[in-house]
This record gives C-alpha cells, sequence and structure tokens, in this order.
C-alpha cells in the first residue's frame, strides 16, 4: 500500500514538474490578449510573461491596460495572479480570484459571472485596495485632469454589466492619506492642496454617484462635501452637484461650498 501511495505522490509531482517547466508561455499570453482585446474593442492589453504558479494561477509580468480614449496612458501592475474557484466551476459558473502588485500596494479582487459557463451577462466584481500610490497612475492623472498624490485603500462592489456600468448599482469606501490634490485654477491664493485624510462614501444607482460623504481634513483646508454625480457616458461630462462646508484655518473662516459643472470642469462656488 506504502508502495502505490509513493508511486501517486512521485506521478503528481513529476506533472507539476513538467507541467510547469513546458507551460506553453508565449501562446497563453497571446490568447489572453487577443480574447480580451477581441471581446471589449475599447481596450488595449499588453503584458510581459505569463507564468504558471502554484497554488494553480495564471501569473502576469508588467501588464497593461489602455482604453482607446486614453490610448498614452494605460493603468499598469508589476504582477497578476488570476485563478478559477474550482468549486463554483464545478457548479458551472465562473467565478475567478485576482491578486495583483500596483502602483507599490496590492489589488485583491473577485469577479463571479452570473450566468452558467458564461462569462457575459451580469457580474459581481468586488476589489479590495491596500496602499495604492496613486501619485504614479497616469490613467487617474490623464481622467482627472490633475496630479493626485496619496496613499489610498478602500473596496468596492459593482454588479451589472462590462458594457453598461454606469446602469449597474454598488457601493464603495476609499480613504486617502498623506495626498495632494492640484488645483486647475488659484484658489485662496493656493495652487495645491494638502490634506492629511480624505473619506469617501459613495453608492451607484439609477445613473447616479451619490456621494454619502467626503470628509476631508488637513492644515491648509478641511470640510465636507455631499451630494451627486449624475454620470454620463463620456465620463468626464458626468454632472456634478455637491454642497457642503469648508474651514480655512489660515484665513479664520468657514464657507458655504457648492461645486457644480462637470467632472472635465468642475465650478466651486463659495458663500
Amino acid at each position: 500500500m506504502k508502495k502505490w501511495i509513493s508511486y501517486i505522490l512521485y506521478g503528481i509531482l513529476i506533472t507539476i514538474v513538467f507541467l510547469y517547466y513546458l507551460f506553453p508561455s508565449e501562446l497563453v499570453r497571446n490568447y489572453i490578449v487577443s480574447t480580451v482585446t477581441n471581446n471589449n474593442p475599447g481596450i488595449n492589453l499588453s503584458t510581459g510573461d505569463v507564468k504558471i504558479c502554484f497554488p494553480p494561477a495564471i501569473r502576469c509580468e508588467n501588464l497593461a491596460v489602455s482604453f482607446n480614449d486614453k490610448r498614452d496612458s494605460a493603468l499598469r501592475a508589476d504582477v497578476v495572479k488570476v485563478r478559477p474557484a474550482l468549486m463554483n466551476l464545478l457548479a458551472g459558473r465562473f467565478f475567478l480570484l485576482l491578486n495583483a502588485n500596483v502602483y507599490e500596494g496590492n489589488v485583491d479582487a473577485s469577479v463571479s459571472f452570473k450566468n452558467r459557463m458564461s462569462t457575459e451577462g451580469p457580474m459581481e466584481v468586488i476589489i479590495g485596495l491596500d496602499n495604492i500610490n496613486v501619485g504614479k497612475c497616469s490613467y487617474l492623472r490623464d481622467v482627472s485632469n490633475r496630479q493626485i498624490d496619496g496613499r489610498l485603500k478602500g473596496f468596492l462592489r459593482f454588479n451589472g454589466e462590462y458594457e453598461k456600468i454606469i446602469n449597474g448599482t454598488g457601493n464603495a469606501e476609499f480613504i486617502l492619506v498623506d495626498s495632494s490634490i492640484k488645483l486647475l485654477k488659484n484658489m485662496f491664493g493656493l495652487d495645491i492642496l494638502n490634506f492629511d485624510r480624505i473619506e469617501i462614501s459613495m453608492r451607484l444607482k439609477n445613473r447616479i454617484l451619490k456621494m454619502n460623504e467626503i470628509n476631508f481634513a488637513g492644515k491648509q483646508v478641511s470640510g465636507t462635501l455631499r451630494g451627486n454625480i449624475f454620470l454620463h457616458r463620456d465620463i468626464h461630462q458626468s454632472r456634478l452637484a455637491l454642497k457642503g462646508n469648508i474651514e480655512i484655518p489660515a484665513l479664520n473662516k468657514q464657507f458655504s461650498t457648492f461645486l457644480t459643472g462637470t467632472l472635465a470642469n468642475s465650478i466651486p462656488r463659495f458663500m
């Protein structure tokens, strides 16, 4: 009996070794890139080496994702590991688990597809962020049209379809610490605002991103904002309707604040 167990273990070990060393890296890399880009015409994907690792997962190095409207900027990850949840796969549903080293921090995510044996249609996405250096993200800089620095952590949950993101539902909470935001226009004699901490709580429903609360605190300025962002297919044209209060210690003053306009061209008013 012990001899048979030894043979079985030896066979498993040899299979693992051969699978690791004979893994068709280039073939799998081309398959991943072509599958993602063919199914998502607006996305451009590139990746370096693709390997198998253990526990069983696909490991991609130097992965970059860009979008047709922002080809010159990309979301980048040093290492991404993706593996299926086997129990869900046996039940006929695709459930992917993802871990990534991104901008000096980590991302853990899961993607659950609702339709049996399909990656199309509705899905649930849960993302956790930890210690992300947002200042290194060129895509965030281009989308916001300003430099934003700091360390980000938090989570995001989304239910819906990829092609109709703004029609989905979800919620998120983020904390940005030791941050700075470059202003598009000089405000109170300041070109850059520095914050010790920014806390954001939001909810998505009926194409409205409800900002439950935005709290920010720093030596230059502190305060609170609440309201809605009415989402547009072109995210830059999403309309702002936020109000709150801010305090500027250097001026020893408090203001009622209204933020209107669009994400691309916000218009602050103080009273």
